[in-house]
């Protein structure tokens, strides 16, 4: 059975729980391509617009440490004071391209798969130092289309630049006839938009990379039917993860219950076994509705909570067993007990107005159905 299960192909895409656990693994669709094409176009737009500057003031420092006079030579103190200054110029000069590559660095992978940290992929695993997965990879299908992705960017950037040095040619060689600094500066421009051109030709790798890197994610988590019931029988099926539902979900509806007690007009009981509150709204034309019951512990609680708001509390132990076992929270009472409950509600009615000093009006003695009445365990009796 096992090897059967093994064997099926799996020809089902990934559910939501299998993509989440995945992510939470550290396993996210990424992009090399697209992270390389983002972070070389970011810093090529920059050159353009400072690239001059930059080879200004890269010359400017060799030209400096080259300069050096006499004094500062032979001084063992202000030699490696000169050139730590002029080291420090440098970084100054490249420090936005420093920045920008960082930054970018930073926001790239939020463009494919997002930003994760997971400690399950920071842990190290043997396997990855196992030498058959490794010939594996080195002569899989990634290792075949890690290839062909080599083949096509240099290709495509040596045709670029072929065809870019081939079109500005002339302007490469008028440089040596120009004055220093200002070669300088147009040397940073040309060098600067031709690797703006190279840059823009990783993008065509880029849109061909990222479909195929989310279709390799998808195809790698692809689920087996069989998988899929056993996923399902895993979080729903299991009678512990049912019977902690259906707990909760009891323990939430008794809550609700209980919070409808002080509405109650009248609790009748039986006298401790159950517990069945009734409301009746005299303006209505509808009949009593019971918002709340219960048997044994909760029909305790139900007591308490009745006589804390002083609602009468009537022990008629027939027509509680009757009220408990056919009528639901927030139903109206069925129609063969009106008669009962109406008596009941009658009597609790002229309690609430009775004068002090009034006599007591006395207790009714309502006649249940034959067919609605039930012993403790909710067998009929007739």
């Amino acid at each position: 059975m096992a090897e059967e299960e093994s064997n099926q192909e799996k020809t089902e895409e990934p559910t939501a729980r299998r993509l989440e656990k995945s992510r939470e693994d550290g396993q996210v669709p990424r992009s090399k391509e697209l992270s390389m094409a983002t972070i070389m176009i970011a810093s090529a737009g920059l050159m353009v617009f400072y690239g001059g500057q930059l080879i200004t003031d890269i010359g400017n420092v060799v030209i400096s440490c080259l300069q050096v006079d006499q004094e500062t030579i032979f001084n063992t103190r202000k030699l490696p004071a000169h050139f730590l200054q002029k080291f420090a110029d440098a970084l100054m000069a490249f420090s936005p391209l420093y920045l920008v590559t960082f930054v970018m660095t930073l926001a790239t992978p939020g463009l494919i798969g997002g930003w994760i940290f997971s400690m399950k992929a920071a842990k190290p695993k043997f396997s990855k130092i196992n030498p058959l997965k490794g010939l594996k990879k080195i002569f899989g299908i990634n290792a075949v289309m890690e290839l062909i992705k080599a083949i096509a960017k240099f290709s495509l950037v040596g045709g670029i630049a072929f065809l870019i040095v081939s079109s500005q040619i002339d302007q490469f060689l008028t440089l040596g006839s120009i004055p220093l600094e200002r070669a300088f500066a147009k040397s940073g421009e040309l060098l600067a938009w031709s690797f703006l051109y190279m840059c823009l030709g990783l993008v065509l790798i880029a849109l061909i990379d990222v479909p195929y890197q989310i279709h390799d994610h998808v195809k790698k988590l692809k689920m087996s039917l069989q998988e899929i019931k056993d996923e399902l029988k895993d979080v729903e099926g299991r009678p512990e993860v049912k019977q902690h539902i259906r707990q909760k979900q009891h323990e939430m509806a008794t809550a609700r219950m209980l919070e409808d007690v002080p509405s109650a007009d009248v609790l009748i009981v039986n006298p401790e076994h159950f517990a069945v509150a009734l409301t009746y709204d005299r303006n209505s034309e509808g009949a009593p509705v019971l918002v709340a019951k219960g048997a044994d512990e909760i029909a305790k609680k139900i007591l308490e909570i009745a006589q804390e708001h002083k609602i009468q509390i009537l022990r008629i132990p027939l027509l509680a067993r009757a009220l408990f076992f056919t009528t639901e929270v927030k139903q109206e009472i069925p129609d063969s007990l009106y008669t009962a409950v109406a008596q009941v509600l009658a009597y609790v009615f002229q309690l609430n107005e009775l004068q002090a000093g009034a006599p007591r009006p006395a207790m009714p003695s309502p006649t249940v159905p034959d067919d609605f009445q039930f012993d403790p365990e909710g067998n009929p009796i007739y």
